[in-house]
């Protein structure tokens, strides 16, 4: 019965095979990613979430492959599947407003910079290439970079042999940590660049190769926009993942400033960057042998679901700056534990995570900084890693629960320290500050592509003081069948 109703639920999607419908990629939403995740831990489907953005081709694929034991599972299936319909309508118009700046961490999927914006989005695919155009109006700017109009969130890619070629401005996310990633993470403007990533996560059929599992790299290589320091700076990220067990992810990441105005930008100075062997070179006054600033590190998901029947896994992640022996040294943490399960047929998901962004557990104004590349691993200011930034710690409880089709609800509540080292270059948090923080963000659905959220936060911080406010944005499509 379950099976036939995932079927016909399918079909009047309008999905048959990956080919006629799953053309192109789904940027970074915590709504989309609450429910891939719900459904990997109960067992349901098998997807890699700790790469942004994702293949639609590999959603769908996972989707068509799921074992379905429940109608609360069937729930969160339509839920999916009606998320990447929605983001295949070829006109939308997005609109938000806030009462004033959230003063706490950005969350995932977060593509707001400012206090106000209208959007407008132009989506079209065939079965090998994808295109999406989007024009954004800002007004009271978070992240300042003097432009009132934007064009973050387009792209245009092309597939060859299972693999997706993107050139655009489209955020990007590295690792499975609810509240942020130490290495790459999506609290500050899309960076300009290529990427390279595969469009189905499907394991080597050779035996020689197969025992990896399901696996997913990423290439990114583009430039740091009003990077005043050393202008032109190229930014380079490598990541790969695999999953040699159902229940056991690892990941394996890697960035590099490199290049710019003033320095060495040829290929041999980039193979240095990348051997790694001149990184790190403590005297300033040997900067011309110093090629790159750079992090890398592991991270890893462990799902108990297999062994205790409990949907429960434990994730971490640890990043080093620069290199000490071949190893990443200086070095950043993050850990944290997630479960997902359901209360009278409403399917809900809890998590506690720790992310600590200081050298080795201490304060040494080190992490996300650099002799050369002075403004850090930063753009406009605020972090390309965690949204902390540098010489922060942040212990926060969360959770997402969905009612029914058209409502859900969730939030977090935080203790953070931030900028302990008063880094003038964290435009994110200018301050050395703590401060508590609820944030609660409620989405009702007025048609199944058709979210409207509020949101509300309240702060209460040793620096700044009290405060709090709200804000709403929904997404419209204007597509020919709203009329209909």
């Amino acid at each position: 019965m379950i099976r036939s109703l995932k079927f016909f639920t399918i079909i009047g999607l309008g999905l048959v095979t990956p080919t006629t419908w799953a053309n192109g990629l789904l940027l970074n939403d915590e709504n989309l990613r609450n429910d891939l995740n719900w459904l990997n831990h109960q067992g349901v489907i098998q997807i890699s979430t700790s790469t942004w953005p994702l293949s639609e081709e590999a959603v769908i694929k996972a989707i068509q492959d799921a074992n379905i034991n429940n109608k609360t599972q069937q729930k969160v299936i339509e839920s999916v599947l009606a998320h990447v319909k929605s983001q295949n309508e070829s006109f939308r118009v997005n609109l938000f407003a806030e009462t004033d700046p959230q003063y706490l961490p950005q969350k995932f999927g977060d593509n707001i910079k400012s206090q106000y914006q209208v959007g407008v989005q132009l989506k079209s695919s065939g079965e090998n290439w994808a295109g999406q155009l989007k024009i954004n109006t800002e007004n009271d700017l978070i992240i300042d970079h003097d432009q009132k109009v934007n064009v973050e969130g387009s792209y245009l890619a092309g597939k060859l042999w299972n693999q997706w070629i993107v050139a655009g401005q489209i955020p990007t996310y590295w690792g499975p940590g609810h509240d942020g990633s130490l290495i790459r993470g999506d609290a500050s403007r899309p960076v300009y660049g290529v990427t390279l990533q595969r469009a189905d996560q499907a394991a080597f059929e050779t035996k020689w190769l197969s025992w990896i599992g399901p696996w997913q790299y990423q290439v990114f290589a583009g430039q740091l926009d009003d990077y005043q320091a050393v202008p032109n700076t190229k930014l380079i990220g490598m990541r790969l993942t695999a999953q040699p067990f159902s229940y056991l992810e690892l990941g394996l990441s890697r960035v590099i400033q490199w290049g710019g105005k003033g320095r060495s930008n040829s290929l041999s100075s980039l193979w240095d960057a990348i051997g790694g062997s001149k990184d790190n070179i403590d005297d300033p006054n040997m900067v011309a042998t110093d090629p790159s600033n750079q992090l890398a590190g592991v991270d890893g998901r462990l799902n108990l679901n297999q062994w205790t029947s409990i949907p429960i896994s434990f994730y971490g992640q640890a990043i080093g700056e620069d290199e000490a022996g071949g190893l990443p040294s200086r070095k950043l943490y993050l850990a944290g534990i997630d479960y997902s399960s359901q209360i009278k047929k409403m399917p809900y998901q809890l998590y506690a995570e720790w992310s600590d962004t200081r050298t080795n557990g201490e304060v040494k104004n080190y992490t996300y900084t650099h002799h050369i590349y002075k403004d850090g691993y930063y753009q406009h200011g605020f972090p390309l890693g965690h949204p902390l930034g540098g010489d922060g710690e942040m212990y926060s409880l969360g959770g997402d629960i969905r009612f029914d089709a058209m409502n859900r609800l969730n939030g977090r509540l935080m203790y953070a320290k931030v900028n302990q080292s008063a880094l003038e270059i964290n435009q994110a948090f200018l301050l050395r500050d703590r401060f508590k923080t609820l944030d609660l963000t409620w989405t009702h659905y007025l048609r199944s592509d058709v979210p409207l959220k509020i949101s509300g936060w309240i702060t209460d911080s040793e620096s700044l003081g009290n405060d709090s406010g709200v804000s709403i944005g929904i997404e419209i499509p204007l597509d020919a069948s709203l009329f209909n």
